[in-house]
C-alpha cells in the first residue's frame, strides 16, 4: 500500500462526490444494460432519488437513452424503464499496426465496430502513416453526422505514449524512435485527440473493457504471440505500466542460456521458441525431415496456413503447435509466480487451435507450477471476435469518457 502524503490532501468538495457517482452509475448502465433505475439503485447502494437526479443529467447530456417498458413490480407501482448507453453519442476511431497488416476501424459510443478497412503493410514509415491518415479521413467523412471522441492507435514494440514514439520496433521492420505520432498528426491535419499504446496492452484493456466474461477479471495479463510476443498486465483493473513505460515484454523470458538466439540478441527467449516465424519453421522442418516432396510448396507459407493444417488433420502442423504450446506453458510459470493473475488471455492465430495448444499449455505449468496457482488460474484463449489490439485501441479512446475523476494526483503520493 502507498503511503499518501496528508499535507497535500485537500477534502473532497460536492462536486467531485457528485461526479464520482455519476461515473459510477454510467459505468453500471454500460456493463449491466439495458438495466432500471431501480436495479442501479440496488447494484450501488444509492438512493432511489440521487439515481434518478444522475439519470436525468446523463440523459440530458445524451450518454443514456432510456427506452422500453418492463412489467411492473408484483407490489404495483410503476412500470420498469430500461436504460442502456446510446451508441449515437459519439464514434471513436482505432488503427492497429502490426507487421501482419494494418487495420483502421470506426466504432459507435459503445464500442461496436460499424467499418473496418485493413491495409497491406509498407515498409517506409510515412508512406504507411500516409496510408492510414487517408483512411481515417475516409471514415470521418463517411460517419460525418456523428461526433468523434478520438482516435486510438495501437503500435508494436516500446512506445512513447506521449508523443506516439515507436522508441523500438523490430516488429513494424521500421527501425528504431520512429515519430509515428508527428507523422501522423501531419498527415491528418484533424482536430482530434490522439492516443498511442503498445499493442499487447491495448488486447487486455480490450479483454477488462469488451471480453466476455461471466465476471470482469481484476487482475488479468494478456500474452499476445504473433510475430513477436508481448503481454499487457491488469492489475486491479488498471493498465501495470512499469517505471519506464516498458512492462509485460515476457517473451524476453530466458528459458535457456544456450538457447536460439533472439531478436533482442539475447539467447534462449520465450520469443524465439514460441513466436509465430518460429512455429512456422518448425512446421517445415518436420515436412522436410518426412521428404514429403509430393506436396506442392507454399512460398508464402503462414501460421494461418499451419494453423489450418493442424486443424483439419496435419499431422506434422499439429506437432509444431504443439510443441510451441510446451514452450508457452513453461514460459507461463514466471507469469503466474509473479503476477498471481485470476486470468491470462491468449491472444494471435494461433489460439484458432485451441483444443490442440491449451491441455499442452496446462500440462506443462502444472508440471512446473505451485497447484495452489493452477488450481486458481483460468487460462483462456481471447473472447474478443476482432482483433484485440485493435479493440483496444478503440477502448483506448472510449475509456475516458468513462473514467473517474482524479480526486488526488500522483503528487500526493509518496
Amino acid at each position: 500500500m502507498r503511503k499518501i502524503n496528508i499535507d497535500r490532501l485537500s477534502p473532497a468538495n460536492h462536486r467531485v462526490l457528485r461526479d464520482m457517482n455519476e461515473v459510477m452509475v454510467l459505468n453500471v448502465v454500460r456493463e449491466k444494460q439495458p438495466i432500471s433505475r431501480i436495479e442501479i439503485a440496488e447494484l450501488t447502494g444509492l438512493e432511489g432519488s440521487t439515481v434518478s437526479k444522475i439519470i436525468s443529467r446523463l440523459v440530458s447530456d445524451n450518454l443514456v437513452l432510456e427506452e422500453g417498458v418492463g412489467k411492473a413490480s408484483p407490489r404495483g407501482g410503476r412500470k420498469k424503464r430500461y436504460l442502456h448507453i446510446n451508441p449515437r453519442k459519439a464514434c471513436a476511431i482505432g488503427v492497429d499496426l502490426r507487421h501482419s497488416g494494418y487495420a483502421v476501424a470506426l466504432s459507435d459510443f459503445t464500442g461496436r465496430i460499424l467499418r473496418q478497412v485493413e491495409l497491406d503493410c509498407r515498409t517506409e514509415p510515412r508512406a504507411a502513416v500516409a496510408e492510414i491518415a487517408l483512411a481515417i479521413k475516409q471514415l470521418a467523412r463517411e460517419y460525418c453526422g456523428e461526433s468523434i471522441e478520438g482516435i486510438g492507435v495501437s503500435l508494436v514494440g516500446l512506445v512513447d505514449p506521449g508523443e506516439g514514439r515507436v522508441l523500438a520496433g523490430e516488429g513494424l521492420g521500421w527501425g528504431e524512435d520512429v515519430p509515428v505520432g508527428s507523422m501522423l498528426r501531419e498527415e491528418l491535419d484533424m482536430d482530434l485527440p490522439i492516443y498511442y499504446e503498445n499493442g499487447a496492452w491495448l488486447g487486455a484493456l480490450a479483454e477488462i473493457w469488451f471480453g466476455k466474461h461471466a465476471c470482469p477479471p481484476r487482475d488479468l495479463v494478456f500474452l499476445d504471440i504473433e510475430e513477436g510476443i508481448g503481454a499487457g498486465i491488469i492489475i486491479r483493473g488498471q493498465l501495470y505500466h512499469g517505471s519506464l513505460h516498458g512492462a509485460g515484454e515476457f517473451g524476453h523470458i530466458s528459458l535457456h542460456p544456450e538457447g536460439p538466439l533472439c531478436s533482442c540478441g539475447a539467447r534462449g527467449c520465450l520469443e524465439a521458441y514460441a513466436a509465430d516465424p518460429v512455429t512456422v519453421r518448425r512446421y517445415e522442418e518436420r515436412r522436410q525431415s518426412r521428404q514429403e516432396t509430393g506436396e506442392a510448396h507454399c512460398p508464402t507459407l503462414t501460421i494461418e496456413h499451419v494453423v489450418a493444417r493442424a486443424i483439419d488433420g496435419d499431422a506434422d502442423a499439429a506437432e509444431a503447435l504443439q510443441e510451441t504450446a510446451a514452450y508457452l506453458g513453461r514460459g507461463l510459470v514466471p507469469v503466474v509466480y509473479s503476477l498471481n493473475p485470476e486470468v491470462v488471455v491468449l491472444g494471435g492465430p494461433i489460439t484458432r487451435a485451441w483444443d490442440l495448444i491449451h491441455p499442452v499449455m496446462l500440462r506443462e505449468l502444472s508440471q512446473r507450477a505451485s497447484r495452489f496457482y493452477v488450481d486458481h488460474l483460468s487460462l483462456i484463449p481471447t473472447t474478443l471476435e476482432s482483433r484485440p489490439s485493435l479493440v483496444g485501441a478503440i477502448a483506448l479512446v472510449l475509456a475516458r469518457s468513462f473514467a473517474l475523476p482524479a480526486v488526488m494526483s500522483v503528487k500526493e503520493f509518496e
